[in-house]
């Protein structure tokens, strides 16, 4: 219950944030493309397709004419000079698919991937015949966006045709733009307005689109005589329209048989599973979109997104009249780009706690591996008295200084001593299998330690002891291992005193 309050409670600061918003009723459920980064390796691309509808991109059903223009432009620029969450979620308009085989998406915003060198084939096909190749760009914008504006009416009919023969004609730019490796790119489709380009958001048809297909897919619209109210988990009013986390939260599902709450979808479990009403949810919505886009931080453990989702538990008009200017800039900014991310989780201001959620993204699915509610900053720092002391005690090298003694420290190497021991022998060394099996044990335990010190309970110490010695005689034997190629990798004695100096820390805070 924790976890949900934290996203409710971003939720709520996030529809603050939103109130003077144009698109105020849907802005909640608006998300970003692509997250915001002022890094060049994470530049995105938005090459914009410029419909030619006559200029009645203010009536509600558009007669495309074809494509007037095709150019690129980056994504930050997307909304003004000045970068703005707000300005792009409003101009994009984006909403993920609720799946990947839906033939329809919120918003006429296609995702072409990262570029290639073979971008003009995989637009188009082998053969240049998109219509014939399933593969394609192009047959999946047809048929998986484009087409269904004209069959939910907001298209006249043969528009659709149009755009894809122009786009066709101007294929060569479109391969160019989309030719630089690595660097992702999306289509996004508005309307030329004299000189100016429309986005989806400033276009009504769009924006009635993109409201009447979150009207079908959110509420679970149920007959009166069948349903009765139910009490929603959050704000306990009851309601007969409720929405259940599967359409908030990726881990929670109903299309699982076996899985809680044991069922396969009915509309009789609503009222067993959380469920929410539709102003809850759409705080909820902004909240999690919060999460995602600003307290994801991907540094901590390998291939693994670390959420770390602030909870004001005292009251809020108080605690930011009080809260230091460093905590008000760490609600407003996050975590996503933080290297020192526990140094600066235990400067906060108390007040508030955090709620740390380990998950992994395996193609659709966010998978959960561990969640620990509650941890205030006293205890952040408690830890790191903790390692200052093993540090101490273990600095016959001198290496007390305050990057060595800090809680990151700690907790990269207890990542790094465990994921060591994912290693395997000379004769197993081509067997990928077992080394994807090893690396998730050893990850999975990586996982427990630091979750069960987070959460302030203690840790097995003898289990991690026994997993350390029976992989000596196996690591001892393997020369890169004891002097690695890599000079920026430890040693195989540095890796040894850094095992010590985990299983000191571990005691000590077994103790406490």
């Amino acid at each position: 219950m924790g976890f949900l309050q934290a996203v409710y409670s971003l939720g709520l600061m996030a529809s603050e944030a939103y109130k003077d918003s144009t698109l105020a009723d849907i802005i909640n459920f608006l998300q970003l493309p692509y997250p915001l980064s002022e890094e060049e390796k994470d530049k995105v691309y938005a090459i914009r397709v410029w419909l030619d509808a006559a200029d009645n991109y203010y009536k509600d059903v558009l007669d495309i004419k074809g494509v007037a223009n095709v150019d690129r432009i980056e994504y930050k620029a997307i909304g003004g000079e000045e970068v703005k969450e707000v300005n792009i979620k409003e101009h994009c308009l984006y909403r993920e698919p609720v799946g990947r085989n839906v033939s329809w998406r919120f918003t006429p915003l296609y995702k072409l991937g990262r570029g290639s060198n073979n971008s003009h084939k995989d637009l188009v096909g082998k053969n240049g015949y998109w219509q014939g190749d399933d593969k394609c760009r192009f047959y999946k914008l047809y048929h998986n966006l484009l087409i269904d504006y004209e069959k939910a009416g907001y298209f006249t009919e043969g528009s659709v045709d149009r755009i894809m023969a122009d786009l066709v004609a101007q294929i060569d730019k479109i391969a160019a733009y989309w030719s630089e490796r690595r660097i992702p790119c999306f289509l996004i489709f508005g309307l030329k307005a004299t000189d100016n380009f429309l986005y989806p958001g400033e276009i009504p048809v769009f924006i009635n689109y993109f409201r009447e297909k979150l009207a079908l897919n959110t509420l679970d619209n149920a007959s009166d005589k069948k349903t009765k109210h139910i009490r929603c988990g959050l704000c306990s009013k009851t309601m007969k329209e409720v929405v259940t986390l599967d359409k908030v939260f990726k881990f929670a599902t109903f299309d699982k048989p076996g899985f809680l709450p044991g069922t396969t979808r009915a509309t009789e479990i609503k009222e067993k599973v959380f469920p929410v009403c539709k102003t809850c949810y759409e705080t909820l919505s902004a909240g999690k979109e919060e999460m995602e886009n600003r307290f994801a931080n991907f540094n901590t453990i390998p291939n693994i997104n670390l959420y770390v989702i602030p909870e004001i538990i005292s009251d809020r008009q108080e605690f930011f009249r009080r809260a230091a200017e460093h905590t008000k800039n760490f609600l407003k900014n996050g975590v996503r780009y933080e290297r020192q991310l526990f140094n600066h989780l235990l400067k906060q201001n108390e007040g508030i706690v955090f709620h740390f959620m380990f998950a992994e993204i395996n193609q659709a699915q966010l998978i959960i591996h561990s969640l620990v509610e509650d941890v205030p900053p006293t205890r952040l720092r408690q830890l790191q008295d903790m390692w200052i002391e093993t540090c101490q005690a273990y600095s016959f090298d001198n290496d007390v200084s305050d990057k060595k003694c800090s809680l990151d420290t700690a907790i990269s190497q207890i990542t790094a001593v465990l994921i060591s021991l994912a290693g395997i022998n000379e004769q197993e060394k081509d067997d990928q299998e077992k080394k994807k099996a090893e690396m998730i044990v050893m990850k999975e335990k990586t996982i427990y330690v630091i979750s069960r010190l987070l959460n302030g309970e203690s840790v097995s110490v003898n289990e991690i002891k026994k997993l350390m010695v029976s992989r000596f005689s196996r690591l001892f034997n393997d020369p890169n291992w004891l002097n690695p190629y890599g000079k920026e990798e430890m040693s195989g004695q540095q890796k040894v005193k850094g095992m010590a100096e985990v299983i000191d820390f571990l005691y000590r805070a077994n103790r406490r």
